[in-house]
């Protein structure tokens, strides 16, 4: 699946419609009618629905006949979100932080996975700050054989992961994600600025292709001081 770097507008027009709901410029529980928000946004009100039918899938608004687009504040309000779909920067720039990342230098090592077979690998890591301190610690692994023979592993590494893959061709579709708690240990206490065996989210990440072939495999640490993990569930049944 190719990165879009062009979003469709409906979701441009979601994310102003959000974004306007997180600065608290709507005087209501409710949105404002399709017809008004259309006028305020500039855009047409089939955009409008298309636009607050994204956030309603997301859970950011309840859209319930006779009570309007319901505003759910107790979901606008939870930061640090975990979905299906997220991007880690974006979380720590909704919660207000300065972001930047930071690359370390690709080296050949072999590696053994849970459920994978022993293959060489192509391995860098990837720090994600937050202002001034490291929020999460990216342990990233590709599989030497996407790569033609004559790769440059002295290469500067400048760009995230997945735009990182789609230029030699790679693109990714799905990964199948495997949380697991950990002790830290002195090297990433020092990182994040925590006490040495500090208790800490982890999750392995398994990232696989159109032909779900596994394309890479993500170790990530999170700084529990920043990164306070939650999920949104919904549509909870009545049995």
């Amino acid at each position: 699946m190719k990165i879009l770097k062009n979003p469709p507008l409906y979701k441009k027009v979601a994310g102003a419609i959000l974004d306007k709901i997180q600065k608290r410029a709507f005087n209501s529980p409710t949105l404002p009618s399709e017809e008004s928000l259309s006028e305020l946004l500039g855009t047409s009100k089939h955009t409008i629905r298309e636009a607050l039918a994204e956030l309603s899938s997301l859970s950011y608004i309840s859209r319930r006949h006779g009570h309007g687009n319901v505003i759910l504040n107790s979901v606008v309000n939870t930061n640090f979100r975990i979905d299906a779909n997220m991007n880690f920067l974006k979380i720590l720039k909704q919660a207000g932080y300065k972001t930047s990342t930071e690359f370390t230098n690709l080296h050949l090592e072999s590696a053994i996975f849970p459920n994978c077979p022993e293959e060489d690998y192509y391995v860098y890591d990837e720090i994600v700050k937050a202002d001034d301190k490291t929020a999460s610690l990216h342990n990233i692994y590709i599989p030497v054989r996407l790569f033609p023979s004559d790769f440059n592993l002295n290469m500067e590494l400048d760009k995230d992961l997945f735009d990182f893959l789609a230029t030699y061709g790679v693109y990714s579709l799905h990964s199948i994600v495997e949380f697991i708690p950990e002790i830290v240990n002195d090297t990433t206490a020092d990182l994040f600025s925590i006490e040495p065996n500090t208790p800490i989210n982890t999750w392995e990440e398994y990232i696989h292709d159109q032909e779900d072939r596994l394309i890479c495999i993500t170790k990530i640490r999170f700084n529990p001081n920043i990164f306070k993990l939650k999920m949104v569930r919904k549509d909870f049944k009545i049995s």
